[in-house]
């Protein structure tokens, strides 16, 4: 179960402004990379356990009160700011002084009251560099952090089973791409009383992005109007263009957005992507 709307304000505080290291001898050396992080996380009295593969971290944390349950929702606890600020500390710490080519960080947070909830916060190291030069400010940081809110079930779910291997770029954009077109439909559509949006989601596969637009009529058994539709068509594009123009990625052929209430579909080339900047 997903709870994105509640853990927006509590992170607006975890860009953290780290310097990295200057000497040409690295503090923390890629050979000892987890080991490193490992000992902080240690001295800190955190539990948590760390996997690293060629360029992507992966951390997993258990923090009493991090997360909270009320009837059938998840949402933040009351310790989340500190047990994010902690971790994430001793994650920036390490990797903007380390000769590791690491592109993604990945935080698995749980908390033991409330077993088979995990927060899921991925990042891109290029980004926390870019906010740690002040190229880009906290909101946009934030939308840039892909947070997922879930609940799995009683079983405990390890970094191997969730990290397996690299996460691709590709997959990092769209991931974050699906959680901003639901925030922007969110903002142009729900104020009206038109259309209530749900959980968008995304994929690439065979080249191209795909995204399933979750917006549904507010009055039961009543079909969106024409103009709605278009309208979420035109969003979820403009969102797509500007945040892919601004990644300055280009290995895609063209996107797909999928409203499955018609099952509709609206598929542009690459090139065509550019109108919409």
């Amino acid at each position: 179960m997903t709870c994105a709307r509640h853990l927006r304000a509590p992170l607006v505080g975890i860009v953290l402004l780290l310097t990295a290291n200057c000497s040409n001898t690295p503090t923390y050396p890629k050979t000892h990379l987890a080991e490193s992080l490992q000992d902080i996380f240690t001295n800190e009295r955190l539990a948590t356990s760390v996997r690293f593969l060629d360029h992507t971290l992966a951390v997993q944390l258990d923090y009493p009160n991090a997360l909270s349950k009320h009837g059938t929702q998840f949402g933040i606890g009351p310790d989340f700011d500190e047990a994010t600020r902690k971790v994430l500390t001793g994650i920036h710490r390490v990797l903007l002084s380390s000769d590791a080519a690491v592109r993604f960080y990945v935080l698995l947070l749980s908390d033991p009251k409330i077993p088979g909830a995990y927060l899921t916060i991925v990042r891109y190291m290029d980004d926390v560099r870019r906010a740690n030069a002040n190229m880009i400010d906290t909101p946009e940081m934030f939308a840039r952090t892909v947070l997922e809110l879930n609940f799995v079930g009683p079983e405990r779910v390890t970094l191997e089973q969730y990290v397996p291997r690299d996460i691709q770029m590709e997959e990092f954009l769209s991931w974050q791409l699906a959680r901003r077109i639901q925030s922007r439909l969110t903002e142009e559509l729900e104020p009206s009383g038109t259309a209530t949006v749900g959980r968008c989601g995304g994929v690439f596969e065979n080249g191209e992005f795909a995204f399933t637009l979750d917006v549904t009529p507010k009055t039961l058994g009543t079909p969106l109007d024409e103009i709605t539709i278009r309208k979420t068509f035109q969003a979820s594009t403009n969102v797509i263009a500007k945040v892919l123009s601004n990644y300055h990625f280009d290995g895609f052929k063209g996107i797909r957005l999928i409203y499955p209430a018609t099952g509709r579909n609206l598929v542009l080339p690459k090139t065509q992507l550019r109108t919409f900047l």
